[in-house]
């Protein structure tokens, strides 16, 4: 069954991000794959309030805004995924008694935004220097109704399909994920096959993340000079 925009199955769309945009925020990041785009904006560490404060670590604290409307159910699934990613990833023992605010807004959502909030997270926390356990990344894979499988799909795709597979993995070359998430109907070897190429996928996204932040690095270092 061919793609829409006749892309290979285990090609991603186009990745493009913008970090350091937004003014009155620590650390922000604006992450694009195709026609999905997500801003972050990150404070902190800020002072938190007392029923929030935890004596050993950061308390992590996530808002996501979905592009049109209030939040839904499913946009609850997305704030949640990015919530227990980042609170295994930001070493929050080193700001003990401190907040760290995570706001995402969904500018365009066509498909794998969940993915695509990971991945703005993760540069705003780099951007506003956060300390991380590691740089993570996301991507997501869908069973086709013909039983095929495709990366990065489109909203399209994903409201087609009989399932939906979302995986979140570290720089640490770990085959153990920072984050799962699997929906409808599916096969163990579905499954593994939506892990190997998610895995593929994510492998792509952090190499142009990387290059994204060293670009930013390398800029700054020479408006200073």
């Amino acid at each position: 069954m061919a793609r829409p925009d006749r892309r290979d199955p285990t090609q991603i769309r186009a990745l493009h991000c913008v970090l350091g945009q937004l003014n009155r925020v620590d650390g922000s990041a604006q992450f694009s794959a195709g026609d999905t785009s997500v801003l972050c904006g990150v404070y902190g560490p800020v002072d938190v309030k007392l029923y929030d404060e935890k004596l050993d670590r950061a308390h992590i604290e996530v808002k996501f805004r979905p592009d049109i409307g209030v939040p839904t159910t499913k946009d609850k699934w997305v704030e949640d995924a990015v919530r227990s990613t980042f609170e295994r990833e930001i070493l929050g023992q080193l700001h003990p008694r401190t907040l760290v605010q995570i706001n995402v807004q969904v500018c365009q959502g066509d498909g794998s935004v969940d993915a695509a909030a990971i991945n703005a997270t993760t540069l705003a926390l780099i951007d506003a220097g956060i300390p991380l356990r590691a740089m993570v990344a996301a991507a997501t894979c869908v069973v086709r109704s013909d039983h095929s499988i495709i990366v990065d799909p489109t909203q399209e795709e994903a409201d087609s399909a009989l399932s939906t597979h979302t995986f979140a993995f570290s720089n640490l070359q770990t085959n153990s994920p920072a984050y799962v998430d699997s929906r409808g109907e599916f096969s163990i070897d579905e499954y593994n096959a939506c892990y190997d190429m998610c895995m593929a996928a994510v492998d792509r996204t952090l190499a142009f993340m990387r290059t994204a932040v060293e670009g930013k690095i390398l800029k700054e270092t020479q408006t200073a000079l």
